[in-house]
């Protein structure tokens, strides 16, 4: 990928490269790559690989025309001191950047000096055999011998990429960005210059060699602020180069982490084209393709630039948030790209089966990711084609409908959830019988809406349906068996029924225990189940006490760092919260809360109600203010993650306005509470409870 220091390592600075590394003109392998190449290292743009020349590239230098046809150009005017690297500033990076046309040009060159192989050449090939040559007389960057009208004093983009792609590769995508953006009619008057380093840097030198460890946060960081866009080629789509390099990782950070650089991704056409195949093959292999990342295994060609690039991350931000922040954006771009799939060029195309499979994939993968409004929409229309084409009970119709009816379930809508279950129930009674373990599954699935619901005699007998079913099928020691135990102590505990709750807990940790073993994740949810049962008992002892078990799986299965050890941490403070042991309560939410925000981001809905319960702690500690500033946390985080809209955000509006109201701030206690009252009443109405009690809360302030 990029760098602003890639560059071509002189033979003066490093010891000289194998000869067998020289005849492919590669690297050597590195067993912490990805992908096993014999002799090549995947190497990022950042850190271009040490220089081999042939004796026939080496007597060329840059006279004319060399004997291969590549075209020499009359260098243009030495750029101004903006530009270069000066000895008052021996660390600034080169600002310049390449038109598409200068782009164009390099690859008729390089075409015309390897007709036969130019298409299967690396960047650091196309590096040794035409930038290298014409450069190395004047020690100089390929910009200060390309034609003038190809080089714009500011580059406008950031070329990301890995220098065991293919040339021909990089180049097609970075002028399919720059059609996109309009400047693909080849005019010399272009907008988009791209900053690509093996144009801009001087390949002949090592520009690494003696950079300040604070130059990779700072002056690197900044220099991609100044430009504003990254542009990152990916590929291969099931393995991408840039997720295994050091510097990749690294620059991928530096955009995503800065709110005014814009992160672009994109792949070449044939890679898009595989990915959409492999879409319809394995859809959740595809997404997890993208978010295999461990900042911490990346690599680099150069061990002095690895080093310097992880020192930076370990004072900054850390591996966990640089591994959290391109995980995001590689899902993100993952199913930017899988919604691109399923926009039919014509009717014709939109009736096809291949379609409709390709609808049902992809809306299955953003139901995984939580995104429900794009899901739905793509599933419906999956399910109206396998009506069409296989009939009302046919199993693809039965899977359509349950992932709608779990996109339903997800968004609150649970009488819309329960009719898409009730649908493939009656289904597989019809055609499976009512003994049949699929039926079961179908049963404890309406039970879990229910439930949701608040429906609880209804979730106890579909739950019951489901037991009945599975200890006559699988059998009373199976693990699904246990499964449905458990929810259906959930059920009782809500009721209050907190004695039978516990005795299903405790039968479903029986079997879980002995089929998964006690050092299981699964055995450690079913600890924390008994401590919330116990919690909500008034037994706070106990309720501990199991919450420490369930804690202490967790951190031995899971780690420390993972989201249900940080719900646990949160579920052990409202616990200690009851028990009137504030500051210890605090330090499990704050646990809780961090974990949280490096693992699932600061918007998430978890964060909101970790927010919310340190505020409920120091507000019952009086101190108001703090409590206020973790509430206001929660409101704004339910403003984010759901929306003005929204009865719970609603909810949050009332809480802070109330602890105004508390603290003796009349004005703003009435605009926050005014703002519920609205929210309440566009949503649940103005007759609902809630909406009630806010207009209530409004009316004191008003007397």
């Amino acid at each position: 990928m990029f760098s602003c220091c890639r560059r071509h390592s002189s033979s003066t600075t490093r010891d000289p490269e194998p000869a067998e590394a020289r005849q492919k003109g590669g690297e050597l392998a590195a067993s912490t790559a990805a992908v096993d190449v014999v002799n090549e290292t995947p190497v990022s743009s950042t850190a271009k690989p040490q220089q081999p020349p042939t004796s026939e590239e080496e007597q060329q230098g840059d006279d004319g025309e060399d004997a291969k046809g590549v075209t020499q150009y009359q260098a243009h005017p030495a750029p101004t001191t903006s530009t270069t690297v000066s000895a008052e500033d021996e660390h600034a990076i080169r600002k310049e950047g390449v038109s598409p046309a200068g782009l164009r040009q390099f690859l008729a060159d390089l075409k015309a000096a390897h007709p036969d192989t130019y298409q299967e050449m690396t960047t650091k090939e196309a590096c040794d055999s035409v930038v290298i040559p014409r450069t190395k007389a004047k020690q100089c960057a390929y910009v200060d011998v390309m034609d003038s009208q190809h080089v714009g004093r500011k580059a406008t983009v950031f070329v990301s990429h890995a220098w065991r792609y293919k040339i021909v590769d990089v180049i097609g995508t970075l002028l399919e960005f720059a059609g996109e953006q309009g400047e693909d009619d080849g005019e010399d008057e272009a907008q988009v210059f791209f900053w690509f380093d093996l144009f801009i840097n001087n390949q002949n030198t090592d520009i690494t060699a003696n950079l300040p460890q604070e130059w990779w946060s700072t002056t690197f960081k900044k220099s991609i602020a100044a430009i504003g866009h990254v542009l990152l080629v990916l590929t291969p789509w099931h393995d991408p180069v840039p997720l295994t390099r050091a510097w990749c990782l690294w620059e991928i950070f530096c955009s995503a982490s800065q709110e005014d650089v814009q992160l672009t991704i994109r792949l070449p056409n044939a890679q898009r084209d595989a990915l959409k195949e492999a879409v319809l093959e394995d859809h959740e292999a595809v997404t997890d393709a993208m978010v295999r990342v461990q900042a911490e295994r990346a690599d680099a060609w150069d061990p002095k630039d690895k080093e310097m690039i992880f020192k930076a991350i370990e004072d900054g931000v850390g591996f966990l948030h640089l591994n959290k922040v391109v995980k995001d954006q590689m899902r993100n771009w993952c199913f930017s790209e899988m919604l691109s799939f399923v926009e039919p060029a014509d009717d014709e195309q939109a009736d096809t089966p291949q379609f409709a499979r390709l609808c049902y994939y992809v809306g299955a993968s953003l139901l995984k990711a939580g995104d429900f409004d794009h899901a739905l929409p793509l599933l419906e229309r999956a399910l109206d084609a396998c009506l069409r084409d296989y009939g009302p009970t046919h199993e693809n119709v039965i899977a359509a409908y349950g992932a709608i009816g779990q996109v339903f379930k997800n968004k609150g809508e649970h009488d819309r959830a329960i009719e898409c279950f009730e649908k493939i129930l009656q289904i597989k009674l019809d055609t499976l019988g009512d003994k049949d373990p699929s039926t079961a599954a179908t049963f404890h699935e309406l039970g879990q809406v229910h439930s949701r619901k608040g429906e609880y005699d209804r979730a106890i007998h579909c739950y019951e349906q489901s037991l009945q079913i599975k200890l006559g099928t699988v059998g009373k020691t199976h693990p699904s068996t246990a499964t449905t135990q458990a929810s259906l102590g959930q059920v009782h505990s809500a009721k209050g029924e907190y004695d039978r709750a516990i005795q299903l807990f405790r039968q479903s940790l029986q079997i879980t225990s002995a089929a998964l073993g006690e050092r299981h994740p699964e055995t450690g949810t079913l600890y924390n189940c008994l401590a919330q049962t116990y919690n909500r008992k008034g037994e706070y002892g106990r309720a501990a006490e199991y919450y420490g078990e369930g804690l202490r799986i967790q951190v031995d299965t899971l780690g420390e760092l993972h989201p249900s050890t940080a719900s646990t941490f949160n579920e052990l403070g409202v616990v200690l919260y009851n028990s009137g042991k504030y500051d210890r309560a605090i330090e499990c939410f704050n646990k809780a809360l961090h974990t949280y925000e490096d693992t699932l981001g600061k918007t998430h809905a978890q964060v909101a109600t970790t927010c919310a319960n340190l505020g409920q702690v120091f507000n019952s500690k009086g101190e108001a203010d703090r409590a206020i500033h973790y509430y206001e946390r929660s409101l704004h985080v339910k403003v984010e993650a759901l929306g003005e809209l929204h009865p719970s955000t609603a909810a949050a509006y009332l809480t802070v306005g109330v602890l105004y109201k508390n603290k003796g701030d009349t004005a703003r206690a009435r605009e926050l509470i005014q703002h519920t009252v609205d929210i309440w009443t566009a949503t649940v109405g103005p007759n609902h409870a809630s909406t009630k009690a806010a207009r209530e809360w409004l009316a004191e302030l008003v007397d």
